[in-house]
C-alpha cells in the first residue's frame, strides 16, 4: 500500500482541495494510534467526502500505528520498487531472455558497488542509521543551547515535554535548564532593597516650584447640549403657539405672505376670501383664535 498512488488517487477526487496532501501523509506517518486518531479526526474535519475516500483505503494497512512490530520499517510508499523499475527501463522492452540477462548484469554491477562501499564503511551501523542518529544527537544536544525546534522553550524559558524527555532520559535535573530570569536567586533579588516608609504628605518639605492641579475635564465625545437661553430661534414664518385652558392650538399661517388666518392654497384667491372661507368651514371656535 503505498501512500504516494493512494494520494494521488484521492486528488483525482478532490484536486481543488489545498490541504489534501498534507493531510494523508501526516496520518500516513503516524507512530501511535492516539496520532492516528487526531490526524483521521483533522481529515473529517476538513472534508467528510475525502474522509469517506480515504477510510475506502482501508487506512490501517497503511499507515506507521498498525505497522507489524519487529519489521524495523517505517517506508509508508513503495520507492524501493519505483527504484527498481527505473533502473531497468533499458530491460524492460526486450524479449523475455534478453530482458533477464541485462536485469541480471545490472543487479551484478549494483550489488558489487554496493559491496565495495560497505566494506569500507567503518562504522557498527549502516549510513542510514549514522545520519539518523546524528539527527537524534543533535536535537540532544539541544539541551546546552535551551532550545526546541517547537520554541516553545525558546519563548517561555522553560523546557518543553521534548526537551523534559530528553533531560528525564539523561537523569539530569530540569531546573537546571530553566532561564535565569525563573531563578530563586533572581527572584530574591528583586526584593532586595525595598521602599523605605515616609511620613505623610503634611511633612513633606515644601517647594518653590508651581502648585500641581487637577487637569480639567477633557471634552467627551458627541453632540454638546445648548443652554436654556440658546433655544433654537423660530422662523419669521413659524406659528405661534399660546396656551388656552391649559391646551396648545395652532394658528394658521400663509406659506406665502405669512399673515395669519389663511394658507398658500387660499392666497392666489385674496386674504379676504380665504379668511372667511376658512372662519366659515372651521366655526365660531376658530374665529375667537
Amino acid at each position: 500500500m503505498c501512500v504516494r498512488h493512494i494520494y494521488g488517487n484521492v486528488k483525482g477526487r478532490h484536486g481543488k482541495k489545498t490541504e489534501l496532501k498534507k493531510l494523508i501523509w501526516w496520518l500516513a506517518w503516524s507512530y501511535n494510534e492516539a496520532e492516528y486518531k487526531e490526524r483521521l479526526d483533522r481529515v473529517f474535519n476538513y472534508d467528510s467526502e475525502v474522509f469517506e475516500d480515504v477510510m475506502k483505503t482501508n487506512p490501517t494497512s497503511w499507515v506507521r500505528a498498525f505497522y507489524k512490530i519487529g519489521n524495523f520499517c517505517e517506508d509508508v510508499e513503495n520507492n524501493s520498487t519505483e527504484s527498481f523499475n527505473s533502473s531497468i527501463v533499458q530491460a524492460r522492452e526486450k524479449p523475455l531472455v534478453p530482458m533477464l540477462e541485462t536485469i541480471a548484469r545490472l543487479a551484478m554491477v549494483r550489488i558489487a558497488a554496493r559491496d565495495v562501499k560497505a566494506t569500507e564503511h567503518k562504522h557498527i551501523c549502516t549510513p542510514y542509521v549514522i545520519e539518523y542518529l546524528q539527527e537524534e544527537h543533535n536535537k540532544a544536544a539541544n539541551l546546552e543551547k535551551r532550545s526546541c525546534s517547537c520554541m516553545k522553550w525558546d519563548i517561555t524559558g522553560i523546557p518543553c515535554e521534548h526537551g523534559y524527555g530528553v533531560i528525564l532520559q539523561k537523569k539530569l535535573e530540569a531546573q537546571d535548564f530553566v532561564c535565569h530570569w525563573f531563578r530563586t536567586s533572581t527572584w530574591r533579588k528583586t526584593y532586595e532593597e525595598g521602599i523605605i516608609p515616609i511620613r505623610g504628605a503634611r511633612f513633606w518639605p515644601s517647594s518653590s516650584a508651581p502648585s500641581v492641579h487637577p487637569a480639567p475635564d477633557p471634552d467627551q465625545p458627541g453632540r454638546k447640549k445648548k443652554n436654556a437661553k440658546e433655544k433654537r430661534k423660530k422662523g419669521v414664518n413659524e406659528s405661534p403657539v399660546k396656551k388656552k385652558a391649559k391646551t396648545l392650538k395652532r394658528i394658521m399661517h400663509c406659506g406665502i405672505c405669512g399673515e395669519a388666518n389663511h394658507n398658500s392654497r387660499f392666497h392666489k384667491k385674496g386674504q379676504k376670501d380665504g379668511t372667511s372661507q376658512i372662519k366659515a368651514s372651521q366655526g365660531p371656535a376658530a374665529q375667537e383664535i
